[in-house]
């Protein structure tokens, strides 16, 4: 599918779906937010700032997985809810597991290079996606699956990221409000993206 495909099957999927995925938007940031604040606030010593970032790293990544399962089930037409959100933390250990180790491999990419970073961050993107389907599946498993779907799909993940910027400036001007459409939009854009490349690995 073209960017324009992408972008408009997107905007019909949220139609009538926009306060719920607005919902679930705003939960990740409140809690994302509260947890960067707290770790700037106690920000003394050494302890207790590591302690809280590993607390905001549990807490965050089954809500991240708990996103893309919402935006899924949008993108296959069917009911989403707001609670779909904490779906992640049914698979705690798995989510954990595969979000340390892409960290891990995306912080040695940045690491040798900046590019190099850039590319393993895109070659990865997909984890969630495929962890969200296949809730089953082992760690490894998982980003082997991201890296071969990726594969001759890193630059039109790039270039569909660029599409963006101009909403991402518009989001900045406005102080985050214009977020409360462009976020929704760019996660179902990219949902969509998922479930095109997905189909063409599987025909191969």
């Amino acid at each position: 599918m073209t960017r324009k495909e992408l972008k408009t099957k997107s905007k019909q999927q949220l139609k009538g779906n926009w306060w719920t995925a607005i919902g679930v938007i705003l939960i990740v940031t409140v809690i994302t937010g509260c947890l960067s604040f707290l770790s700037t606030k106690y920000d003394d010593g050494i302890w207790t700032p590591t302690l809280l970032c590993i607390v905001a790293f549990l807490i965050t990544a089954p809500l991240g997985l708990g996103q893309s399962i919402f935006f899924l089930k949008l993108a296959k037409d069917k009911e989403g809810k707001c609670s779909d959100v904490f779906l992640g933390y049914k698979n705690f250990l798995k989510v954990i597991g595969v979000s340390i180790l892409m960290e891990i491999i995306i912080c040695i990419g940045f690491i040798i290079l900046i590019i190099p970073g850039i590319i393993l961050s895109i070659m990865y993107s997909q984890v969630y996606y495929i962890l969200a389907e296949n809730p089953s599946i082992g760690i490894v498993e998982c980003l082997k699956k991201s890296r071969l779907m990726m594969c001759g799909q890193k630059w039109n993940y790039f270039v569909l990221m660029l599409s963006f910027i101009l909403w991402g400036i518009l989001t900045a001007i406005t102080c985050g409000i214009a977020g409360l459409y462009v976020v929704p939009y760019y996660e179902a854009t990219f949902t969509n993206f998922y479930l095109d490349i997905k189909n063409k690995t599987e025909l191969v």
